[in-house]
């Protein structure tokens, strides 16, 4: 056992020095041997030199601080604590992860910045107010459907949507499914999966992978037509995903000055801008529809439809059927 122990020397040596050490917290010939015997790995003091000479002959980089006595420390990292920040909030902001795989997922990714950076980061992590989905299948869906795609396997699986009691209803009469996969994407704080289907083979569509169930990987060969062959995603995405899902349209807007980090939020930084007054006029190519019109009064007296005409006719016959409504239902309850 001892004889095993210490063949495992440099691989621990390392590991400590990667999850307890930095720039700012070097350690000691002491601490090393201090750590390793708490393994039940002995060594020398000279063996230890020897031992970091051997790392960083073979390209894992020990670093050493000369003070009064050797430190040494680990400064070469996968990611830094700004970039592990950057992926655990991101995790936390995340709705379609599930609260357990949040609190998993935590945990690896604080670790990768070391295991006494980790704890600290983890201890200053605002905790967005997000709602957590709870399908836990989640991952296994993820992993099954991106197996397919590099399998060019088709998928099939159970979809569901949920009720005014939070009731599962599925799908087509509770059918499976069976699909092309082609892509996973995130989009408006829901994980997708992009696919086609033989009935429809020129048509993307797209289901969210937290209202899946049973994904499982089938023995026939992914069949796209020649339309999807090359779909590229991320330049679709806004099609696919827009919040202006409908007939497309080059609607001109005005809005006014304090507008325009919005407008570039949703259209993009390669947005135009023309004073118009005091407001700013510019266009732009949106999915003309309820969801659209929706966004447009959101932003209130702030933004109007100026172009084509028949968008703002029809933008306006909405709020004034919306108006009418309210007009119509005094809100009592019965």
């Amino acid at each position: 056992m001892e004889n095993a122990r210490q063949k495992l020397k440099l691989l621990k040596l390392y590991e400590i020095l990667l999850s307890e050490s930095d720039e700012t917290r070097p350690m000691s010939t002491y601490d090393l041997i201090d750590r390793l015997q708490k393994e039940g790995i002995s060594v020398k003091r000279k063996t230890l030199y020897e031992d970091i000479d051997i790392l960083n002959a073979n390209g894992y980089e020990v670093m050493q601080v000369r003070k009064k006595k050797n430190m040494y420390y680990v400064a070469d990292r996968k990611f830094d604590v700004a970039e592990v920040r950057i992926l655990l909030d991101a995790v936390e902001a995340s709705s379609f992860i599930t609260p357990e795989k949040t609190a998993l997922l935590v945990d690896k990714i604080a670790n990768l910045a070391g295991s006494w950076r980790g704890d600290v980061i983890k201890k200053n992590i605002v905790v967005f107010d997000t709602t957590k989905r709870d399908n836990e299948q989640i991952f296994y869906n993820v992993f099954n459907i991106n197996e397919a795609i590099i399998d060019r396997k088709k998928i099939s699986f159970y979809y569901y949507k949920l009720d005014h009691s939070g009731k599962k209803i599925y799908s087509r009469e509770n059918k499976l499914y069976t699909v092309n996969p082609i892509a996973t994407v995130v989009s408006n704080d829901n994980y997708y999966l992009v696919c086609s289907s033989d009935k429809y083979p020129d048509d993307p569509a797209h289901y969210r992978i937290d209202r899946m169930e049973k994904v499982t990987i089938t023995d026939q060969d992914i069949v796209l037509s020649d339309k999807l062959k090359d779909f590229d995603v991320r330049k679709k995405k806004r099609e696919l995903f827009s919040m202006f899902l409908g007939e497309q349209k080059r609607v001109t807007f005005d809005i006014s000055k304090d507008l325009v980090e919005v407008i570039f939020d949703k259209f993009g930084k390669s947005v135009k801008f023309s004073p118009y007054g005091d407001k700013y006029r510019f266009t732009g190519d949106v999915q003309v529809s309820d969801i659209f019109f929706g966004w447009c009064a959101g932003l209130g007296g702030k933004l109007s439809i100026v172009a084509p005409k028949e968008v703002k006719d029809a933008y306006i016959a909405k709020l004034a059927s919306i108006v009418e409504s309210y007009k119509s239902d005094d809100g009592a309850p019965e």
